[in-house]
């Protein structure tokens, strides 16, 4: 049987009252294992486990993937861990500048008085906290040779001038050409950026690039409308982009559509990509970044019919890290002069007052229409679908009677682009 959990107290301090409120977040979730949580939240059982310990601080990333996992505000949790955070160090503060004096007695000695609050975020909570998700990685070198170790590789008598005379001339050469004509390069990207306000073009590799438009394109710390601003282009530039990762949403300044897309530029920083002309190829995932957010991970689809005209219905999607829905319905089309049925974009939308949901109301069915089939898929905004679909069959002698359908790898994909397709206006 799983080993019990050790008991917290709430009054104990900052980071007992912490893990005490995250395991009563997972109490209330139905107190689902951390097993069964790690694979939603993308992080170990113990990982999790510890995080509501109440023994070290958990990080920022862990706390709402745990939260998120539990179904819990991750808003509210982000405020609260960066109050945790600053009430700790704070106390850690109040520690250090009080040292006893060597010619004080140690009863004489009177340890400061730390009055134990509840952690209630305040407004300026996020204000001062650090990124939800750190940056990624770096890979190095291998290690260097520590002073006075040989390597194992077999030495070559390079000090030979024979040997390296001719290798060093032939290096200088080549190395010197190479040098002038990056510079030359460099000098004339940076020339027409300087003359236009657009950023230069990078001298590395980029993934993909696009078009800013409509007025100044602003360039943010982290993929969140409240992260700083560091940077503005002006509209007409073609940027460079080495990457996106998902974050707030953004409505399009164009059609007005919701995109969850930030492109992360090769200098640093962060551009909407509601500003911007251009998508990434479609096989491009999706990168951690400052306040980017997980990847939608499930959806579920239902159907609830309107009593007083059975053709009308309002199409529901729940799911996990869900920021943007499309829907979709597999239907002939009568205004075509051979009816035959495809797939149709019923609507794209955010998370509004009754979550991911879009009204609709049933054609007629033509003669020779099977069941009607709906999907709802995760999208990352016009354009942007993703593999993450579920879909429901209509009988069309009663199409109240909704049922579960399974799609085939072609047509999830139809049906994916058709429900995450840019709106026309």
């Amino acid at each position: 049987m799983p080993r019990r959990p050790r008991p917290l107290d709430p009054d104990g301090g900052p980071l007992q009252a912490f893990a005490y409120e995250l395991r009563s977040l997972r109490q209330a979730a139905g107190n689902p294992t951390y097993r069964a949580l790690a694979a939603t939240a993308g992080f170990s059982a113990t990982t999790l486990s510890d995080a509501a310990g109440g023994m070290r601080k958990p990080t920022l990333e862990v706390t709402l993937a745990y939260v998120g996992a539990c179904r819990g505000d991750v808003k509210l949790w982000e405020k609260r861990w960066c109050a945790l955070d600053r009430r700790l160090a704070g106390t850690a503060g109040a520690d250090a500048r009080v040292k006893p004096d060597a010619r004080v007695q140690p009863s004489q000695v009177q340890a400061p008085q730390i009055v134990l609050t509840a952690i209630e975020p305040t407004e300026a909570s996020t204000e001062e906290c650090g990124p939800a998700v750190d940056a990624l990685p770096k890979h190095g070198f291998g290690p260097e040779p520590v002073d006075g170790e040989e390597s194992s590789a077999p030495r070559r008598r390079w000090w030979r001038p024979r040997v390296w005379l001719p290798a060093l001339g032939f290096a200088l050469v080549l190395g010197l050409t190479s040098l002038l004509v990056v510079w030359q390069r460099a000098a004339d990207n940076t020339g027409a950026a300087a003359e236009s306000g657009c950023p230069a073009s990078p001298a590395g590799g980029t993934t993909f690039q696009g078009t800013t438009y409509s007025g100044d394109t602003r360039v943010r710390s982290g993929a969140t409308r409240s992260a700083a601003v560091i940077g503005e282009i002006p509209p007409g530039c073609k940027v460079h982009f080495v990457g996106f990762c998902i974050g707030d949403v953004v409505l399009d300044q164009t059609g007005g559509a919701p995109d969850v897309r930030w492109f992360e530029l090769s200098g640093g920083g962060m551009v909407s990509s509601a500003s911007v002309h251009g998508n990434p190829p479609t096989e491009a995932k999706p990168d951690i970044c400052p306040g980017g957010l997980p990847a939608p991970a499930s959806i579920s689809l239902t159907v609830s019919h309107q009593p007083t005209d059975p053709d009308a219905m309002d199409l529901h999607a729940t799911g996990s890290y869900l920021g943007i829905v499309g829907f979709a319905a597999y239907f002939s089309d009568s205004g075509q002069a051979v009816p035959a049925p495809r797939w149709h974009q019923l609507g794209l939308t955010d998370v509004g007052p009754d979550g991911f949901t879009v009204p609709w109301r049933l054609a007629k069915p033509t003669a020779d229409q099977g069941p009607i089939r709906l999907a709802a898929v995760a999208c990352l905004g016009g354009d942007g679908p993703t593999d993450v679909v579920d879909a429901l069959a209509l009988p069309s002698a009663a199409p109240a009677q909704a049922r579960p359908v399974s799609l085939g790898d072609g047509e999830r994909s139809v049906a994916a682009r058709a429900a995450c397709r840019y709106p026309a206006k």
